[in-house]
């Protein structure tokens, strides 16, 4: 990891099932987090012009979740993740928005090897993105459909044999 970059950024297209990946040094200079977020997105939904982005739900929106470069350095609070896209919450208008959540999403997607995922297109029914380091699928989450937070931790660590809360065997 140079310069807190772990270098690559993930890219899954869900309506194609397409992984890929995009270099992180592209996007640098916007200093990771929302700023490299909001690069691609306008990269990658913006700048071909082929849209109205009017529709937050059209498969040609974009929703990077991305880190930033002190995530997984134990700097308090550096963790967290932030994510923009075109958001349906400004309806009847739909706008570009961001947020950002914490816990250890951030610092294990960096640990994994990534700066970020951009998630892209629509699946044609529930899925799940599986990463474990370089090793990332698409998985059908049909039997993970209705269930709660906890509940559909619990499935997951089942289906991958690892674990998903602190303090647990």
């Amino acid at each position: 990891m140079t310069g807190g970059y772990a270098g690559k950024i993930l890219r899954v297209n869900l309506t194609t099932r397409e992984i890929s990946q995009l270099d992180t040094a592209k996007y640098e200079e916007f200093g990771g987090g929302y700023g490299m977020g909001a690069a691609i997105f306008w990269e990658l939904a913006v700048a071909p012009g082929d849209w109205d982005m009017k529709d937050a739900f059209d498969p040609r929106n974009v929703i990077p979740l991305m880190t930033g470069p002190l995530a997984a350095t134990g700097v308090p609070g550096a963790g967290r993740t932030s994510v923009c896209g075109l958001s349906p919450e400004t309806f009847p208008t739909c706008e570009f928005w961001q947020g950002n959540l914490g816990g250890r999403f951030g610092t294990t997607l960096k640990l994994a090897g990534w700066d970020g995922v951009v998630v892209e297109g629509k699946a044609e029914r529930p899925v799940w993105i599986n990463i474990i380091n370089d090793q990332v699928k698409i998985e059908d989450a049909k039997e993970l459909w209705g269930l709660d937070t906890y509940e559909t931790q619990d499935r997951i660590t089942k289906m991958v044999g690892g674990r998903t809360r602190f303090d647990e065997e």
